[in-house]
């Protein structure tokens, strides 16, 4: 679909050697060499074809080595730099890991007390306690009453990270989940920053695939997803899908394998977060069209090969999915329509070139800007920087026939118109000229996706397109100097005047022409990256009272129902910190969560009555106690509840609510562990 049969044979002869072996003739099959001519369009030996045993090759290099049994192969300098090569993702590993350390360090150095994102931290705490002690416990892992007691809630409409929950059980039990979540967040862009080195290595060198995955990873997208957006910020899934797609549909490999390893990825990221998962498939999509229209033969003959992978990947995703995405959909306490406003979460027109809070260079002038974009800072995440546009711009126009260039840069593109929304935004100002976004926010499922972050595949295609533009570079400059030195890694054959070294002294590689466009290059590769720099992070306290962590709070009975004051809700949510902390001890009314309002539709909050509002004021100081003892609603809605405990933690106003929460019991609270505990006489 992607590519002609003979381009095929340029690609496979031509695969990296993290792929496999490098030859410009043949490829080794089994310890046995087939020529380019034997190899058919879905890149696999021809039925019949002679295969021939190469035990010696004439030019060093040229052709993998065949060891006779028994014997060890002479060191060359080739295999010297395959052992080279092999360490090469583990360096870039390790320098990923330790650059996100240095982001996260403040959580590192408090381990357990500090995280970011305010609220969301919170969410994401509970989430990862709450699924290892489901599944400990024989509970419904995903509807639940431990939280907006009575009803409960269906946590699958609130981002639940189940997988997380479970692969990082073992560290959530010895360290608490907030531990847990600063292991995730750190390794959130250095796994996502892997995927996209790891697989733009079948295209272009190490050094510009590792620079791609450095942009990607630890771009302002993902970095500021690190507040409190823990489901959007660990983003593999986008590059391993390129991967997949590439091997099913361009390069012909089985469909039924291909399709099952599609399927086993699609159920994995539906566990992480739909969201991205959406998204990826509407990614996805645009390029398969775009894909489809630069080669129309092809794309006839790989249609039934790709529709057999396609169907193989919905089967095996629909068996792993079938119990969560059941529950979600036909289970209790389902949400109705979109769960976010529209026209909020969008990218301004200037979004794409101005600096926000999130980056170190951010002068005065653009954060003036940029501040009034709409949104908040963390959603404004499309910021790419001039000289990474530059780059990319620069890429797109040298490297056109390159076959990734030809669908990531369009595909970009398009990402980023969709990026602004139902309407465009300049400035900070919506005006009423209507883009795409405004159709595909009607589509089931899809209009739940906030377009604002279509920024990650904005990013990932500017990386990719970069990284080639880089590497392209690159073989001019060699080709100029050797022209026997490099093949074509793209299946395409060279420019043959690029090859004839009609340079002078001075316009050539060695000369100061080349010196000048090097120097240019590596200035703005430089500039591109300390433009996105992020800032230090703010931090979110995420101290838990030692009332829930040790043998206080077994003064409550198991399962009983507590009301925790601060009352959880989405601009306060410690109690859910402190109930995950204690192990889910106890079940309490609130939370911050999505569940259905009066009308089925998204509420962040549990239905509110008088008790609430009066907690929630007083806490925020705008009301007294004074005056909410005054209202016998808030005695009926207090009696209704009838908590079995009632626990006053840190708070902002702690006197007024200790005032009105001891006249509602009736008896003066017991000071245990940092709380204020009432046990009501039954």
């Amino acid at each position: 679909m992607g590519v002609t049969g003979a381009d095929i044979v340029g690609i496979v002869a031509h695969i990296p050697t993290s792929a496999g072996s490098a030859s410009g003739r043949g490829a080794l099959e089994g310890g046995t060499v087939v020529t380019s001519s034997e190899i058919s369009s879905t890149g696999t030996p021809r039925r019949g074809a002679p295969k021939t045993s190469n035990l010696e090759t004439g030019v060093a290099g040229a052709f993998p080595i065949v060891k006779p049994v028994g014997q060890r192969p002479p060191t060359t300098p080739a295999a010297v730099h395959d052992q080279r090569r092999r360490l090469v993702p583990l360096a870039v590993a390790l320098s990923y890991l330790a650059l996100s350390v240095w982001i996260f360090r403040a959580s590192w150095q408090h381990l357990g007390e500090i995280t970011y994102g305010g609220g969301d931290a919170y969410l994401f705490s509970w989430f990862l306690g709450w699924t290892p002690h489901a599944f400990g416990n024989g509970l419904d892992p995903f509807l639940t009453h431990h939280i907006n007691s009575p009803a409960g809630a269906n946590i699958l409409w609130s981002t639940p990270v189940v997988l997380f929950g479970l692969l990082m059980a073992p560290i959530t039990l010895l360290g608490g989940p907030v531990t847990t979540l600063t292991v995730l967040l750190t390794l959130a862009p250095v796994v996502s920053g892997l995927a996209l080195f790891w697989v733009l290595r079948r295209w272009v060198r190490n050094c510009p695939a590792a620079l791609a995955g450095l942009l990607y990873g630890f771009g302002p997208y993902l970095i500021g997803s690190s507040y409190g957006h823990l489901h959007l910020a660990f983003a593999p899934f986008p590059p391993l899908l390129l991967l997949l797609l590439d091997d099913l549909v361009v390069r012909g490999r089985s469909p039924r394998r291909t399709g099952i390893l599609l399927g086993f990825a699609v159920a994995a990221q539906a566990l992480i977060g739909e969201e991205i998962l959406a998204t990826s498939a509407l990614t996805a999509a645009v390029g398969l069209v775009v894909l489809a229209a630069r080669h129309r033969a092809a794309a006839r003959e790989r249609l039934g090969p790709a529709l057999r992978g396609l169907a193989t990947a919905a089967l095996v995703a629909a068996v792993g999915l079938a119990w969560p995405l059941g529950m979600q959909f036909l289970g209790g306490q389902r949400v109705h329509g979109s769960i976010q406003p529209a026209g909020i979460a969008v990218a301004d027109l200037w979004s794409f070139v101005t600096p926000t809070p999130l980056q170190e260079i951010a002068p005065n002038l653009a954060l003036r800007h940029s501040l009034r974009f709409t949104g908040n800072a963390v959603e404004v995440g499309g910021y790419l920087g001039v000289p990474l546009i530059l780059l990319a711009l620069v890429a797109t126009v040298r490297a056109r026939r390159h076959p990734l260039v030809g669908v990531l840069a369009p595909v970009g593109l398009v990402m980023a118109v969709l990026s602004l929304g139902d309407h465009l935004h300049v400035d900070g100002r919506a005006t009423r000229i209507p883009l795409p976004w405004l159709v595909l926010e009607k589509v089931p499922v899809l209009h739940n996706a906030l377009p604002s972050r279509f920024a990650l595949y904005v990013m990932m295609c500017a990386a990719a397109v970069t990284a080639v533009g880089l590497d392209r570079w690159h073989d001019e400059h060699r080709r100029a100097t050797d022209p026997a030195d490099v093949l074509p890694v793209d299946g395409t054959f060279p420019d043959l005047a690029s090859l004839g070294g009609h340079g002078d002294a001075h316009s050539g590689p060695g000369g100061w022409r080349g010196w000048l466009a090097r120097s240019g290059a590596a200035l703005v590769t430089a500039g591109a990256l300390a433009a996105l720099v992020p800032a230090p992070l703010l931090t979110t306290p995420a101290h838990t009272p030692a009332f829930f962590t040790g043998d206080g709070v077994r003064q409550i009975p198991a399962n009983a129902t507590a009301l925790v004051v601060p009352y959880p809700h989405p601009q306060q949510a410690e109690a859910m910190l402190w109930q995950a902390e204690a192990h889910f001890r106890f079940v309490m009314p609130g939370c911050y969560c999505t569940v259905p309002g009066p009308t089925g539709r998204a509420s962040f909050h549990g239905p509110g009555d008088a008790l609430t509002a009066a907690l929630i004021d007083l806490d925020n100081g705008t009301t007294t106690a004074t005056a909410a003892l005054g209202s016998s609603q808030v005695h009926d809605a207090y009696r209704r509840l009838s908590p079995d405990a009632v626990v006053l933690g840190p708070a902002r106003r702690p006197a007024e609510l200790r005032a009105l929460l001891g006249s509602l019991v009736g008896h003066p609270p017991r000071h245990v562990g940092g709380v204020d505990l009432w046990l009501p006489a039954r």
